[in-house]
């Protein structure tokens, strides 16, 4: 059956009603997220297109203006309108504005549909308010995949004048801001039209205190916010009075309010010195002054400009701080960062020290210092010592060593301050030049190599410090005329042992500096340069006075044995008689049997029975004296070994002729070796 032509005409009407509808809910406004309606109006094809062969587009209008030509601050809408050939708008179809600068649009892609009338607007801002270029906007439209593009619009922008009103604190009028406290601040941004300027960078700055944010965009109403607070950057409160918040825009405009604050007053005050002070006495040769630190607070907060009454509670009768000499109470500011700093100057005097810091608005509260002394001097005479690890070490190799140590105490019993520096000399060998203190101790180390001495040699440890002396009137320090326990001047290593300086022995010479005062004995431990020879032919020699000061160079010297590996024997007797009997003899580390054999040295002794064949009996043997393993450190003074350290004792049992007892020795690394003595049963 066929379909009437009214039929058909009504349906196609229906279908152009829906059309215009679609097309109303998807155009205009700048919406660019609504997809196209099925058809931009008017009679519909096959396909549901609007059939045309061309689209217009109009010239680009501005809406909101004063002038056709300009884009205020707050911005404009750009309108365009899109026709087909017979001049109808174009329901839903794509325009999109580009810019050649200064502006940014309403769109993420800058593009929207157009409205049932074929309009289509966005809306279109000055990236920069300050900016007064001219530019050019063009609008390009595609429907049904015909493009077309407007003419370019050349537009303007103006640059606005911003205003900042309404500069605010929540300080009540003629009241002060406690001193820590905060504070919001706001104000209003607006053009010379008091029109509101949202999105507008304000910038806050003031003389004392801080913003929770420095830099605060206007909201949709004009309005910029922030909170200041009277505490600086460095958590320490604002010292000022009178602080001036001042808001100001990148165009220029600024504005200033004043906040009033409440003096600082300290409520608090805490002693704040990390760690112990230890001062070195006045005659040390240390740092002659130190240093202590106390904090005053308000509210918690670091308090500056606070008078702060120092005095001493307790402390030796010499000592003073704050200034030098000065012994009363004094009174001292805090710092910007509330610190109190004392000096302190230590006397000749050794003691605890205390000192009292009050507040001086309010005596009740105070605080004390803690771990002060005043417990470091100079090294002195009789409080050096030396120590070794092994004093006997292996001639026939480079290498083997030795720990040198040193410690120092001042007259008092006190480590000599960190960093004192001891001196060493050798006669041979290689040893560290110098050392360092560290709580009174410091160590070197001693290396064998070229070169080598006879089997002895002497090593000198040396540094500057104090004679020892007798405090006849109890001042803890040394007064002119006072007894020495012996004096010392210039000093010399004695390499051959023999108690006196001989041409080519090392000479270290201290020129006195006060008056001539004779020189105390001299010692191999402690020598002392009496007289320097200076030539043996002629004799030639010079007397090293020494003076009446407390200043000299302390000395220690010891000697190193350098022992062979294989051992010098002396005997009672060189034949064991058979039987039971006892065999002595000494075991030396070299032929003129001034060392032992080098430290860690084993002996032990084995019976070798020969006639176990013609007797019952059993050969044996064992030792009854003697070190088994050579010591560390053995006597190596008045230029020989302690015999008790070379001496050694077995007994053999049931021996016959004809058997045997061996000795032998093991020396250690690194000139190891095994040695085997063959004794004679006869």
């Amino acid at each position: 059956m066929a379909i009437s032509t009214n039929l058909i005409k009504s349906f196609q009407l229906s279908a152009l009603t829906t059309a215009l509808a679609l097309a109303g809910c998807g155009g205009g406004g700048g919406n660019d997220t609504l997809p196209p309606p099925a058809n931009g109006g008017g009679t519909t094809d096959s396909t549901g297109s609007t059939p045309t062969s061309a689209i217009n587009i109009s010239a680009i209008s501005l809406e909101g203006v004063n002038s056709a030509s300009f884009i205020p601050s707050t911005g404009a809408a750009a309108k365009v309108k899109v026709t087909d050939a017979a001049g109808k708008g174009i329901s839903g179809a794509i325009v999109a504005f580009s810019a050649s600068g200064g502006v940014s649009f309403s769109t993420t892609n800058s593009s929207v549909l157009t409205d049932t009338e074929g309009n289509a607007s966005i809306f279109v801002k000055p990236i920069d308010i300050n900016d007064n270029g001219t530019y050019t906007l063009t609008a390009t439209s595609t429907y049904n995949s015909i493009t077309t593009t407007s003419k370019p619009y050349a537009f303007s922008l103006q640059k606005t004048k911003l205003k900042i009103t309404q500069l605010t604190t929540e300080v009540p009028t003629n009241t002060t801001l406690e001193v820590g406290g905060s504070t919001n601040v706001s104000l209003v941004v607006t053009d010379e039209n008091g029109v509101l300027q949202p999105n507008t960078t304000v910038n806050f700055t003031n003389n004392c205190g801080t913003f929770t944010e420095d830099s605060v965009m206007t909201n949709s109403e004009g309005v910029a916010t922030t909170t200041y607070s009277a505490i600086k950057a460095d958590g320490s409160l604002c010292t000022d009075t009178s602080v001036i918040v001042t808001a100001s825009t990148t165009t220029g405009v600024s504005a200033n309010t004043s906040i009033n604050l409440t003096p600082i007053v300290g409520n608090s005050i805490a002693y704040t010195t990390t760690g112990a002070v230890n001062l070195g006495a006045s005659n040390s040769g240390s740092s002659t002054s130190g240093q202590i630190e106390f904090t005053v607070y308000s509210n918690g907060k670091p308090a500056a400009n606070q008078d702060v009454i120092i005095t001493k509670t307790y402390a030796p009768l010499d000592f003073s701080f704050v200034k030098l000499g000065n012994q009363s109470a004094q009174t001292v500011k805090s710092d910007s960062n509330g610190k109190v700093n004392v000096t302190l100057y230590p006397g000749a005097l050794p003691g605890p020290v205390e000192l009292k810091a009050t507040l001086a608005t309010n005596s009740t509260i105070t605080a004390l210092s803690k771990d002060v002394a005043v417990a470091t001097g100079r090294a002195t005479q009789n409080g050096m010592s030396v120590s070794l690890t092994k004093n006997t070490l292996a001639i026939g190799v480079d290498g083997d060593t030795t720990e040198v140590t040193v410690r120092l105490v001042d007259r008092v019993g006190n480590a000599v301050p960190n960093g004192t520096v001891v001196s060493f000399v050798s006669e041979g060998g290689k040893i560290t030049p110098n050392c360092s203190t560290v709580d009174g101790v410091c160590s070197a180390t001693f290396t064998t190599q070229n070169p080598r001495s006879d089997g002895r040699l002497s090593v000198v440890a040396y540094v500057e410090g104090d004679k020892s002396y007798i405090d006849s009137n109890g001042n803890n320090k040394f007064d002119i005329g006072e007894p020495l326990s012996r004096n010392i001047g210039s000093f010399y290593r004695d390499d051959n042992e023999n108690g006196a300086h001989d041409l080519g022995e090392y000479v270290y010479i201290r020129p006195i500096k006060g008056s001539a005062l004779a020189c105390g004995t001299s010692s191999f431990g402690q020598p002392n340069l009496v007289t320097q020879i200076l030539s043996v032919n002629p004799l030639s020699t010079v007397t090293h006075q020494c003076d009446n000061q407390l200043e000299a160079v302390l000395r220690y010297q010891f000697v190193l044995g350098l022992a062979d590996n294989v051992p010098t024997y002396v005997e009672d007797v060189r034949v064991l008689q058979a039987g039971s009997s006892i065999y002595s003899f000494r075991m030396y580390g070299n032929g003129e049997k001034t060392v032992s054999m080098p430290a860690g040295t084993s002996i032990s002794v084995t019976a070798k029975d020969n006639t176990s064949g013609t007797n019952s009996a059993t050969c044996t043997a064992e030792f009854t004296n003697g070190n088994l393993t050579v010591p560390s450190i053995v006597n190596l003074s008045n230029g020989t070994v302690a015999n008790s350290d070379v001496s050694y004792t077995l007994n053999y049992k049931d021996c016959e002729a004809g058997d045997e007892i061996r000795i032998t020795t093991v020396t250690p690394a690194p000139s190891a070796n095994t040695v085997t003595k063959i004794i004679y049963v006869k």
